[in-house]
């Protein structure tokens, strides 16, 4: 059987619908701010607020100088120095052997990440961003052997986030290369690889060594020491 409808009471109630919309949404409105704040979800979107508009708010330490003292492994990108988000200068003193290679320090991973390191006894920089776009500087002789003091000193171009680095690469206090990093990682390189010293022993930040990983340096790492600039 047919069952018929009344067209003109469905369309009051649609009506009726209708006109209680704005009164019912603006209910759920104050019910979902309330919810959100009992729940500590508030601010909405305040989820942008580090990477997009403050990384200075990241996880950091406190400290601006650090030593270490030969090789170490395994220290978390967040409790390690910024090399690659703040000016800071790294400086190590090293004994170098007549064939040098391996790592001398690496932060980040394949992914995104810094390593500076030893090819073929010439000192070599590179940063990787997130692997699209990877900058290397290398000097243009090789290292002596015996006892060398190497600096590497990265300078932000301006005081913002994803700015240009300048990189300066020193041995025994002689630049031996410079460039310049055309845009940095705003926040972080990785959530879970780290800072090592004397290897990469998370995956490889660089192309040179990935097949040698973790490229062991195969000279002394006395001391390495970390500084951010004083203001």
């Amino acid at each position: 059987m047919w069952e018929l409808y009344n067209i003109d009471e469905d369309w009051s109630q649609a009506n009726d619908l209708a006109t209680k919309m704005p009164e019912r949404l603006a209910q759920m409105k104050s019910l979902f701010l309330v919810e959100s704040t009992r729940n500590k979800n508030m601010p909405i979107g305040g989820g942008l607020w580090t990477p997009v508009l403050h990384p200075e708010d990241a996880p950091s330490t406190p400290y601006t100088e650090w030593t270490f003292s030969g090789n170490i492994t395994g220290m978390p990108e967040f409790a390690a120095p910024k090399l690659g988000k703040f000016d800071n200068t790294v400086t190590m003193d090293l004994d170098v052997p007549a064939k040098a290679n391996g790592v001398l320090y690496a932060l980040g991973a394949f992914s995104a990440g810094l390593t500076c390191y030893v090819l073929d006894g010439v000192l070599c920089y590179e940063y990787n961003l997130f692997e699209i776009q990877r900058t290397q500087i290398k000097a243009q002789g090789k290292l002596p052997s015996g006892k060398v003091q190497i600096e590497v000193a990265s300078r932000l171009a301006a005081p913002r986030p994803a700015a240009p680095l300048n990189v300066t690469l020193k041995v025994n206090g002689k630049v031996v290369a410079e460039g310049q990093v055309p845009m940095t990682a705003p926040l972080t390189f990785t959530a879970q690889d780290c800072l090592d010293i004397g290897s990469d022993l998370g995956s490889p930040v660089s192309l040179d060594y990935f097949d040698a990983a973790p490229f062991p340096f195969n000279g002394t790492i006395s001391t390495t020491k970390v500084a951010y600039p004083k203001k």
